[in-house]
């Protein structure tokens, strides 16, 4: 089954599909999103014949070739055209982190999704790489399960200081124990 489809069944309520300003390319992503890549992947392919330098097509067809035996290679560069063809859409740099996931290259393509976070914020695609990133991400704790108490406890303590504002209430909260400690023990 499809990563995405698999995202999407989770959470479907939580995503709004309004994915691009073309309905076209909108419907083709819903389409991806929906798991049915190879028909996306000719509904992309249509779009890039009647347009060859739509660089949302050449992401979503990025993304299509990834999930269709793993092609990472020839996605990447489909990803890397789409960001060449316009530097400041999120669509090529979420492609491109999507295809990386894929691979196992977790750095790498965390370090793209950011930039696509930084490009567009509230994109929906964003949403569902995310929830794939924090899955494939290994547990805390090696030698236990990922589904361990201990590992899914750590695992959500890291989701949350992501941000910088968590990570400053943590130190903020961390320092107050220890200050209260040492106020009790003396």
């Amino acid at each position: 089954m499809s990563e995405l489809k698999t995202f999407m069944e989770d959470s479907a309520e939580d995503v709004d599909l309004g994915l691009s300003n073309n309905p076209v390319i909108s419907a083709a992503f819903a389409t991806l999103l929906q798991g049915d890549h190879e028909r996306a992947e000719r509904r992309f392919r249509r779009i890039l014949q009647e347009s060859p330098r739509n660089h949302e097509a050449l992401a979503g067809l990025a993304i299509c070739v990834a999930e269709d035996g793993g092609k990472y290679m020839t996605a990447q560069k489909l990803a890397l055209q789409s960001i060449k063809l316009a530097r400041k859409s999120a669509a090529g740099y979420i492609a491109l982190g999507y295809i990386n996931l894929r691979a196992s290259r977790l750095e790498e393509g965390w370090r793209h999704l950011m930039k696509a976070k930084h490009l567009a914020p509230r994109d929906p695609r964003l949403a569902a790489v995310f929830a794939l990133y924090d899955r494939d991400q290994p547990p805390m704790i090696a030698g236990l399960s990922c589904k361990h108490p201990v590992n899914m406890a750590l695992n959500s303590a890291r989701s949350f200081v992501k941000s910088p504002m968590h990570k400053f209430l943590a130190v903020v909260l961390c320092a107050e124990c220890i200050y209260l400690t040492g106020t009790l023990l003396v």
